[in-house]
């Protein structure tokens, strides 16, 4: 089996709950929506057999993985992902939330879900969600607890040129905590601040 892989890196996780686990991130090409502050480049892959991919990773003295995107399910994560558990690694994975987890989620250690204000929402079990603030109002988050089960909630600001609505984000959680029992909490991107990718 081949995937469209825009990069394998080695850094730390910058956002939500594992903020500061050392992961290797398996970035896969190609996304099902189009957000216009997307900051990857989906033409720009390598096509990779499990095999391949698994020969990378052991570079590094890491043993969790992070599969994201772009959207990774558009791939089909099934040998990619059992392959991966096989080897002893621990799997997390960032999806937006369109696409079901159920064909992998046997292999999965954490589920990120960043559902987006402009695409629909499909019913879900997850770690955590996170939703990226581009305009978002508290009808968008109380309908986001409504389909999607997790243990903890994030509001992430939009980061445009360096530029992050931290202000507007502490504005909603305000707002949502008063009508909300699920303590949602801001997550900054801590990688963007610290300087790795």
């Amino acid at each position: 089996m081949s995937y469209r892989v825009n990069e394998i890196f080695l850094t730390r996780q910058g956002e939500g709950f594992n903020q500061g686990k050392k992961v290797i991130f398996i970035r896969l090409s190609g996304c099902n929506l189009a957000c216009e502050w997307c900051d990857t480049d989906f033409k720009d892959f390598t096509v990779m057999e499990v095999a391949e991919i698994l020969k990378e990773l052991q570079h590094w003295d890491c043993r969790a993985v992070i599969i994201t995107g772009g959207e990774p399910t558009i791939q089909n994560l099934g040998p990619l992902t059992e392959t991966l558990k096989k080897a002893g690694y621990w799997i997390g994975i960032e999806s937006n939330a369109t696409r079901s987890l159920e064909p992998v989620a046997q292999y999965l250690d954490y589920i990120a879900l960043s559902p987006k204000r402009h695409a629909p929402v499909g019913q879900f079990k997850a770690s955590e969600v996170r939703v990226v603030n581009d305009g978002l109002a508290t009808e968008d988050l109380l309908k986001y607890e409504r389909l999607i089960d997790a243990e903890r909630y994030y509001i992430s600001p939009l980061d445009i040129d360096g530029k992050m609505n931290i202000l507007e984000c502490m504005e909603l959680l305000a707002k949502i905590n008063i009508l909300s029992s699920k303590g949602w909490q801001i997550s900054l991107q801590l990688h963007k601040l610290a300087g790795i990718p």
